[in-house]
């Protein structure tokens, strides 16, 4: 009896000797996992400045600047029908051929005129084409001012662009740390049952199990790494670099505001969104290029200014020997008006109305349906982040449980309350209720982007 007695503590003792030592070894581990550092160093980039890096280097925006210089061009090309067109003109003829007072080459004469050279001056001045130029200037400048919005809707596209891939890296780093802290807690599981396995307290089974549940952890580790640099790579492009890129990233504070109501942000959406705004534009171009196509019915009306000076180069002897044209010099100059008007085009002019009208309906169309696409994009923005919102609340508490679910798991198991499936079970739970965490804050922080995209709110900043 005495010596059941003497048995039964020295196991106790054994066992109290165990885990004093487990908690010593699991101690010693927090000290490493607490002064280890969770994500690599790399260059330092803040939330600013990868927003500032990608406007200044996004190819879209470059794309969508030059897109509106040549608007702009085009606007000049237009406008120039307004003013004099002034040309500089070298004409000479010889044989039958002669120079006309307008600078040109013309005629077929009864017989050989005396070589004419002639330089001088053309100006052609529109003095009206009953408002044709002046539609196509007023819709060529909506269409500048169209360009000038798809300029913004790149920008507005870039900054989310970045916003979104800069926090999945935050969001990477974070599963990274879960994955090597998970990884650091099944060592210590590994580490705790071959003590106790040395003093066949627990079988090789035991031991064996949780040598594999390492090993799954390594490899979920060296996944979430490899998400990780796709993620800078990601990044990279988003901000129009190349090269997968390293990046100490600036930590986001996660902070649940309120939102404003759904009308409002719908009204504000659709009064900021550039590309509404530009598709209003294109609106006013096409109804600005329609007016210009009924103009074509009236003609136009146009003067002509010319200034040259003429010398005959060649002697005429029409009987042989008289010289009856020795040739001369002459300076001159002439003006004259134009006037046209289409009778009959075969209905070409009918055509380019008709072709008018239908281009501003359906841009008309176009504009609705953006309008549209809108609101359901401010809704959608809205309903993530409410669902995020409220996921963030149960997963906080998901995580609190699972901490002391796994607490009382390594508890039960020092005491050989519980086996060592309880233990893994446990860990794995945290390990879904922190992932499930991480994702519910990164959620709602990326569903804060695009509803600022969505409103119309972000790129008025920069």
């Amino acid at each position: 009896m005495l010596q059941g007695k003497s048995t039964n503590a020295s196991r106790y003792l054994a066992c109290v000797l165990v885990v004093v030592v487990c908690g010593v070894t699991t101690s010693l581990a927090a000290e490493q996992m607490s002064s280890r550092p969770l994500s690599a160093a790399g260059t330092p980039l803040s939330w600013e400045q990868a927003i500032r890096t990608a406007l200044e280097k996004q190819p879209l925006i470059k794309m969508a600047e030059h897109e509106a210089l040549e608007s702009q061009a085009l606007v000049k090309q237009i406008e120039s029908a307004n003013y004099p067109q002034v040309t500089g003109i070298v004409s000479s003829s010889a044989g039958n051929t002669r120079v006309l007072a307008n600078l040109g080459i013309s005629g077929s004469l009864p017989k050989p005129t005396n070589y004419l050279t002639t330089p001088g001056i053309r100006a052609d001045y529109l003095i009206t084409d009953f408002g044709q130029t002046a539609h196509r200037i007023l819709s060529q400048k909506s269409i500048e001012a169209s360009a000038e919005k798809t300029l913004l809707t790149a920008k507005a596209l870039t900054i989310l662009s970045v916003e979104q891939a800069y926090l999945n890296c935050l969001k990477q780093q974070r599963l990274v740390d879960i994955s090597r802290e998970v990884l650091n807690e099944r060592e210590l599981i590994r580490q705790q049952t071959e003590a106790f396995y040395r003093r066949e307290l627990r079988s090789k089974l035991d031991l064996d199990f949780a040598s594999v549940e390492v090993n799954r952890a390594e490899v979920v580790l060296i996944k979430a790494q490899n998400n990780l640099v796709v993620a800078f790579a990601a990044l990279n492009t988003a901000m129009g670099l190349q090269g997968p890129g390293n990046y100490l990233l600036e930590q986001m504070v996660l902070a649940v505001t309120p939102s404003a109501s759904p009308e409002s942000l719908v009204q504000g959406a659709l009064i900021q969104r550039p590309e509404l705004l530009g598709s209003k534009d294109r609106v006013q171009a096409a109804e600005e290029a329609l007016q210009a196509a009924k103009a074509l019915r009236f003609g136009s009306v146009t003067a002509i200014g010319t200034a040259g000076y003429t010398w005959w180069g060649r002697e005429e002897r029409p009987s042989g020997k008289d010289v009856s044209n020795p040739g001369a010099q002459l300076g001159w100059y002439g003006l004259g008006a134009t006037s046209s008007l289409p009778l009959y085009t075969g209905g070409r002019i009918e055509g380019q109305i008709e072709e008018a009208d239908a281009r501003k309906g359906e841009t008309q169309a176009t504009t609705r349906s953006i309008a549209n696409d809108i609101v359901l994009q401010v809704a959608q923005a809205y309903l993530v982040r409410l669902t995020a919102e409220q996921q963030i609340k149960v997963s906080e508490e998901k995580v609190a449980h699972a901490r002391e679910a796994l607490t009382l798991a390594r508890e039960r198991y020092k005491a050989s309350l519980g086996s060592i499936l309880d233990v893994t079970t446990a860990t794995t739970d945290l390990l879904s209720a922190e992932v499930g965490l991480a994702d519910a804050q990164y959620d709602y922080q990326s569903s804060e982007a695009a509803l600022a995209y969505a409103t119309g709110a972000e790129y008025a900043r920069y």
